[in-house]
């Protein structure tokens, strides 16, 4: 009988839950305008799934702050009726911190997000309490396998 590999993924960013009745592309431009960022939309997240024996697709936008060491992004939840987190379903985008979290006050950022014109609630989540957290990485993987 063959050996077993276990694979323990990290995930080394933070998560907030963002309730917004604008579309992604307008909550961006709030978000940009409000908080001086600059979200740029990047290939979506994409991925088979076999219940609907089709691919789901989800917007994308990232903003990299390369001198403080830093990547946002902003994940579409719904599309065409898919939810790519399935037990967020309450939520309509998700936000990610990746990299250098010492310059965010994770309340302070919280009520920074709820204050941002067009966003009505935002709520720090624990990644690790998701059960379809893995559909976070999706992404990630399909963009390395483009680069090679």
């Amino acid at each position: 009988m063959g050996k077993r590999q276990i694979i323990d993924i990290e995930y080394d960013f933070s998560i907030w839950g963002i309730n917004s009745g604008m579309e992604d592309y307008r909550l961006c431009l709030h978000l940009n305008q409000y908080l001086n960022w600059n979200f740029k939309r990047v290939s979506d997240l994409e991925f088979y799934s076999p219940q609907i024996k089709g691919f789901k697709h989800f917007n994308v936008y990232k903003f990299k702050n390369e001198a403080l060491f830093y990547t946002l992004e902003i994940i579409q939840n719904k599309n065409a009726g898919n939810i790519l987190i399935p037990e967020l379903k309450n939520f309509d985008f998700l936000f990610l911190l990746h990299g250098e979290e010492d310059y965010f006050e994770r309340e302070a950022f919280t009520d920074l997000l709820t204050k941002t014109p067009g966003v009505q609630s935002a709520i720090q989540l624990e990644v690790n309490s998701l059960k379809s957290k893995h559909n976070l990485l999706i992404r990630h993987l399909n963009d390395s396998k483009k680069k090679n």
